[in-house]
């Protein structure tokens, strides 16, 4: 378990150098492109990522994590796994290819077909890089993966912003995102030792089949439940509404769930391993939930209590919308940051068909707000969506902790302290808001709030939950 242990550490330590240098990449290149193009740009993107979306559920079908929850996996089998992949993301390219007229037509947007077209080239770069980033998942050389996503996002933001300064338009968008798509394939396969065979075994995929297709349907849910309101937004409220969700889902959840997805992307491998040791597994899973929230938590916070000043400074005042959205989703974010993992626990114990049946239930639930917050514009859907994930969380915690004999209560406890010190360090920055602010510029109250911020949350962890700080701190160390 120590051996175990330390390669966790090290993953997680290379993950998350990968993800905040993406994350940073991303929110640099976001507030230049944001100066350098219009929202009706960001919108039209927007449109075309939910398709895109939705067709990247299909280019693996559950394949990876087939791959990376097996206990032994042989040749016959990953080489079949390659090739359906590589064989999907042909289909894929096609389709949208033949399909972007009509996509263009639903949204009654004529320019999105060509961009359509253009994006349809990325399944095909991806799909012969599916295989070799799961094994190197497998056997958690996430460094490798680290320096391969790192390289990847910076060389394409770099060529994106130049081409936006040139006048590209949303052109700069998009080849921004095949540039990077296509270093990542180029990249995985010089780092990965492995090379398909002329192989294509059906008797082989059969054995992964239930578990990759339970799987890959509750992706097809999950989807649907997290780009609907981008799809009814753009449809009936036009590319500029969408571009201002767009933007507002980019600076809060994207931060969260890339959070989440440090710890989620190490910790499925690992959950693997375990699978068999309940009680193990449990007290694993609650440590990774408290070191998530003592991040999230707060940062949420933050975002819903300075988010006029965050926007007004770093996007511009033509933005100014996003911010309202910011504070509406920001206890989603919050919530959500701990939800994004429990998928895993389903993934890991092999039990696909529980995942499955809770996707087709919570979905259900998320549609249903979006069709009646649709009716009162952008903010209607927020508050929709928060309103959903509120009633669902409870049944989305207990119902995963099942399989490893955990129970909802025991999460609470470990969260408690973290949320008293969030709730003490926002009082603290909306004390300063209240009292100080109207003497300073925007940019320095902004400055001063963070500050004052980090410093309160600290103090308050320093002061009532010192254990989580020094846990921290010996976790850093075996990091590094």
């Amino acid at each position: 378990m120590t051996t175990l242990r330390h390669q966790a550490a090290k993953g997680v330590k290379w993950t998350a150098i990968s993800r905040a240098g993406r994350l940073g990449a991303q929110f640099l290149t976001t507030a230049i492109l944001a100066r350098l193009l219009s929202p009706d740009d960001f919108g039209l993107v927007g449109m075309a990522l939910v398709v895109l979306g939705f067709l990247n559920i299909f280019k693996d079908l559950g394949t990876s994590a087939a791959i990376i929850q097996r206990k032994k996996i042989e040749d016959p089998l990953i080489s079949s796994i390659f090739w359906l992949n590589v064989g999907f993301g042909a289909v894929a390219t096609i389709i949208l290819f033949a399909g972007a007229p009509l996509i263009a037509s639903f949204y009654h947007e004529p320019r999105l077909t060509s961009v359509m077209q253009v994006f349809a080239t990325t399944f095909i770069l991806s799909g012969l890089g599916i295989v070799q980033n799961a094994l190197l998942q497998r056997s958690l050389a996430f460094n490798k993966l680290a320096k391969i996503e790192l390289t990847a996002i910076i060389f394409g933001s770099t060529l994106g912003i130049t081409l936006a300064a040139m006048g590209a338009g949303v052109w700069s968008l998009v080849i921004q995102t095949i540039s990077t798509v296509f270093l990542t394939t180029v990249f995985l396969w010089l780092q990965s030792n492995w090379r398909p065979k002329l192989k294509f075994d059906w008797l082989e995929l059969k054995t992964i089949l239930s578990y990759s297709l339970n799987l890959t349907g509750f992706n097809i849910l999950n989807f649907l439940s997290r780009n609907i309101d981008y799809l009814l937004i753009g449809r009936y409220l036009g590319a500029t509404a969408l571009g201002y969700y767009t933007l507002a889902y980019q600076i809060l959840l994207f931060p969260v769930q890339n959070i989440s997805a440090v710890v989620s992307k190490v910790m499925f491998p690992v959950y693997s391993k375990i699978q068999t040791d309940n009680a193990y597994f449990s007290r694993v899973y609650l440590d990774v939930a408290s070191t998530i929230a003592f991040f999230t938590f707060p940062l949420m916070m933050g975002a819903f209590l300075l988010a006029h000043p965050l926007v007004s400074v770093i996007f511009g005042e033509k933005w100014a919308q996003s911010a309202f959205l910011i504070q509406i989703l920001a206890p989603v974010g919050a919530i959500q940051s701990i939800a994004a993992t429990v998928g895993l626990i389903y993934q890991a114990k092999g039990r696909t068909d529980w995942l499955l049946r809770w996707g087709i239930f919570s979905v259900s639930i998320v549609i249903v707000a979006f069709l009646v917050g649709i009716r009162y514009g952008l903010i209607g859907v927020a508050l929709a969506y928060s309103v959903a994930i509120m009633l669902l969380t409870y049944p989305g915690f207990a119902i995963p902790f099942r399989l490893i004999e955990l129970k909802f209560l025991d999460l609470v406890e470990v969260l408690k302290l973290h949320l008293l010190n969030t709730l003490a360090m926002g009082l603290i920055i909306y004390t300063y808001l209240i009292f100080l602010s109207s003497h300073f510029s925007e940019v320095i109250n902004l400055t001063l709030a963070v500050t004052l911020g980090v410093t309160a949350y600290l103090v308050s962890n320093y002061m009532i939950n010192r254990q989580q700080l020094i846990d921290l701190t010996v976790k850093a160390k075996l990091l590094f």
